[in-house]
């Protein structure tokens, strides 16, 4: 019995081991597995997607370099999720937005 015992607590380690190393490579997260956060501010960062969040909007799976960057970033999901997406989409779009609000700061 002590051999059986000894057998199935080494599978069940070896799976618990396996699954955890699974759920810090997410191919399905978005960006790469870069902060989310980070995206959503125009820049990459990469992460071990160890922090993560789907989103109950888009059932997207965003990774995020610490849970403080997920706290700021769920607090206003929708428009992070649509910041990070189009930087992601296309790097150049935050350049020109920070553009576009230093003209606008520029003439206030």
């Amino acid at each position: 019995m002590n051999t059986v015992l000894r057998i199935v607590l080494a599978g069940l380690l070896a799976i618990w081991t396996f699954a955890l190393a699974q759920t810090h490579q997410h191919p399905e997260a978005e960006f790469d597995g870069n902060c989310a956060l980070s995206a959503s501010l125009g820049n990459k960062l990469p992460t071990d997607c160890s922090v993560v969040w789907i989103s109950p909007k888009s059932n997207r799976l965003y990774c995020f370099s610490s849970e403080n960057a997920k706290q700021i970033f769920v607090r206003k999901a929708s428009q992070n999720e649509e910041l990070a997406q189009a930087f992601w989409q296309n790097p150049a779009f935050w350049e020109k937005l920070q553009e576009e609000r230093d003209a606008q700061d520029s003439e206030n």
